[in-house]
């Protein structure tokens, strides 16, 4: 389960946005309540959410938007409903944009460039800006991954296991269906057959979603030939299937935006996202990074995460003597080391 980060920002450090004023996460006196103050002390955002939760008062809030990890009015949502609020979120001027959904108890995560939103009991998704790009109108939604998410509509609810900590949605009646969609929120239906990149999804295909320009795929392409991650990647997997059957595909899951200014190349397993593995570049197509998933680290040049990585998987394979997919890390090594 990925670890919830609260520092609530975004990597736009040449954001013009982020130029224009210092915004800062304050409490109260007695720490039970947090606000956010511009850097004179005006108040934004009044303090009237959480003070549980653990905000970085001493770093200014650099993303397009303001966020809190609770909700600070009572909100009536059915027990058993699935689109339930974990959050809210604020544009820099303090006015209020939307409910993220409630996801591993916080608000939901950023994947392919969108987090899901609930409204008047209804779950659509969000931007990075805080534009609500495809309205609430399913019942519950997946995450995007590989361009698609799995929608829910017709009545759907939670089911809880006999420990009440993790849930599942069950379909309430006949009417309930679900499908996937792309992201303009549009349904798509499977096709007839699939070929190479296509999607597959509980035994049908769906069109492979992503189109490219030259630049773009220039991009992919260099990416896609740096074998060296693939070796990274498969260093601690344990799987009987052939190797060529696990090699990563790179994806452009989002595009450079005025909220975050850089290509993100995901990786995929088998069509599943590889959250451990994705980069950022610039949009002139330079100045590779890898992209943590925590906000607390910044990006890494892409040459300095190979050789930490290179080091860390040979001393994996040195404690690890069953590993299935093993290389030559001093080979690799060599080849990616600064000369001396």
């Amino acid at each position: 389960m990925r670890k919830r980060i609260v520092t609530l920002s975004l990597l736009c450090a040449t954001v013009a946005v982020c130029a224009q004023d210092k915004l800062y996460y304050f409490p109260t006196a007695d720490s039970s309540k947090v606000g956010v103050k511009d850097d004179q002390g005006k108040v934004i955002v009044p303090a009237k959410f959480s003070g549980a939760i653990n905000y970085a008062y001493d770093q200014p809030i650099t993303g397009p938007t303001i966020e809190f990890c609770d909700v600070s009015v009572s909100l009536r949502t059915p027990k058993l409903s699935p689109a339930a609020p974990g959050g809210e979120v604020y544009d820099r001027k303090g006015r209020f944009l939307y409910y993220p959904l409630s996801y591993d108890n916080g608000p939901d995560y950023w994947e392919e460039g969108l987090r899901r939103f609930v409204e008047n009991g209804k779950v659509g998704f969000a931007d990075k800006s805080g534009h609500k790009v495809l309205p609430a109108k399913w019942d519950f939604a997946s995450p995007f991954n590989y361009g698609y998410a799995v929608v829910y509509e017709g009545g759907w609810v939670k089911h809880y296991d006999s420990g009440g900590e993790h849930w599942w949605i069950d379909a309430v009646s006949g009417k309930s269906v679900s499908y996937l969609i792309n992201k303009k929120g549009e349904r798509v239906n499977p096709l007839p057959a699939g070929q190479a990149k296509d999607y597959k999804y509980e035994g049908a295909w769906y069109p492979y979603p992503f189109r490219y320009n030259a630049a773009e795929q220039k991009i992919i392409d260099s990416l896609q030939r740096l074998d060296v991650i693939n070796d990274i990647h498969l260093v601690n997997v344990y799987d009987d299937a052939p190797r060529k059957d696990l090699l990563l595909q790179f994806e452009i899951t989002e595009r450079p935006t005025p909220a975050f200014p850089y290509y993100t190349i995901q990786s995929f397993s088998r069509q599943q996202r590889e959250d451990r593995i994705q980069f950022i570049v610039d949009p002139d197509g330079t100045n590779y990074r890898y992209q943590p998933w925590s906000d607390r680290e910044e990006p890494v040049p892409l040459e300095q995460w190979i050789i930490t990585e290179l080091k860390a998987a040979k001393a994996f394979m040195q404690e690890h003597s069953d590993t299935p997919f093993r290389f030559d890390a001093d080979a690799r090594l060599k080849e990616w080391e600064p000369s001396n």
